[in-house]
């Protein structure tokens, strides 16, 4: 029990959870914008390879959606899930429920249409 209250790290972006039990209750919020879980760990070049990326996007003032960062290491049973087996795994979050998801690294432009798509 203690493991899920352990605080996470915090990322660069503006959004960081402290706890499992906050990251379920923000997740499962009705929200305006499209939530983007970023499933991800510090040791993984590929996901700091996207991770700017994902930033960008999200921190944009026209943005669609909002970005949390899930360090994996310390939110397992969060991964366990959504069913993360790999990263960085990207799951699109809408009025509480995945939509949709990619596995790996992207480009800016296949972001921006994985967005698009996701924020329709």
């Amino acid at each position: 029990m203690n493991n899920l209250l352990r605080p996470v790290r915090r990322f660069s972006t503006s959004i960081y959870r402290q706890t499992i039990h906050n990251d379920l209750n923000i997740i499962n919020q009705n929200r305006n914008k499209v939530l983007l879980l970023d499933f991800t760990a510090e040791w993984c070049p590929p996901c700091k390879l996207l991770g700017p990326l994902l930033e960008n996007v999200s921190q944009s003032e026209t943005s669609k959606v909002d970005l949390i960062k899930i360090d994996v290491d310390e939110n397992i049973p969060l991964a366990q899930k959504y069913g993360v087996s790999s990263m960085p795994t990207v799951i699109a979050v809408k009025n509480g429920e995945p939509v949709s998801k990619f596995v790996g690294a992207i480009n800016k432009n296949q972001l921006d249409e994985f967005v698009n798509h996701v924020s329709a």
